[in-house]
């Protein structure tokens, strides 16, 4: 595992298309941003423990639509 410190408005590019930014940090929440293609499918590691026994990631179509935005608690 690749471990980096950020600032918030730094980021990082994977595979050149894909961004990571930090946005914010709060308390010890940060809040990221990620831009990607519509072909890359972003999945919240929790979402994908839930699935596992029912939907597939694949099969729940969690591209960069409101679904994979921070939920609030």
């Amino acid at each position: 595992m690749l471990v980096l410190r950020r600032k918030v408005g730094e980021s990082i590019v994977l595979a050149g298309v894909i961004n990571i930014s930090v946005l914010a940090v709060e308390g010890e929440r940060v809040k990221i941003g990620i831009s990607a293609p519509p072909d890359v499918t972003i999945v919240r590691e929790e979402l994908l423990r839930t699935n596992s026994g029912t939907d597939s990631a694949a099969n729940t179509n969690n591209t960069s639509t409101p679904s994979t935005q921070p939920q609030p608690r």
